[in-house]
């Protein structure tokens, strides 16, 4: 994938017109009130009875579910923290990569991105930034059907280090 294919918008990534919607979760799948999650506290009930049925990921692997009342298809759902809410630079990429890796097997040409990582872990956000994009950038076109990523992020500062970061790598 190259930097054009590669978008950026500040937003919540649950409000994406996708065909596919990534959501960081933890590696149980597990809605609780507590619990990070991309998709924010009001999960559609059909999406937390698939990830119920899925049960525990490994730490960096990522599934798909139906995308219920939301404007996307599939939820890809990205294991990038444990229980206790953290993420390491190895579960962000990993996350990621699976995360579009499961995009393409489903055939998904659109896919929404949040901040993997941001929240949920002690990286700056510049490494973050740095550790994203660059796995978008390693993604390879010619052996997938994922077209167009954009990055959902939650406000201007984070905004202007993903611009920075994305005319760096």
């Amino acid at each position: 994938m190259n930097k054009d294919h590669i978008k950026l918008k500040l937003g919540k990534v649950k409000t994406a017109e996708a065909d596919a919607i990534v959501s960081e979760i933890n590696n149980d799948l597990i809605f609780a009130p507590e619990a990070h999650c991309s998709l924010g506290p009001n999960v559609d009930t059909d999406i937390i009875r698939q990830c119920l049925a899925i049960g525990k990921l490994d730490l960096g692997e990522a599934v798909v579910t139906d995308a219920g009342d939301l404007k996307a298809r599939w939820v890809i759902h990205a294991a990038s923290m444990d229980y206790d809410q953290r993420s390491t630079e190895d579960s962000i990429v990993n996350s990621l990569r699976s995360s579009l890796k499961r995009a393409a097997e489903i055939g998904a040409r659109t896919v929404a991105i949040p901040p993997i990582g941001m929240a949920t872990s002690h990286v700056p956000i510049k490494r973050v930034a740095e550790l994203l994009l660059s796995e978008c950038l390693r993604h390879d076109p010619r052996e997938s059907t994922v077209e167009e990523v954009t990055f959902y992020l939650p406000d201007k500062t984070m905004m202007r280090v993903f611009e920075e970061c994305l005319k760096q790598v």
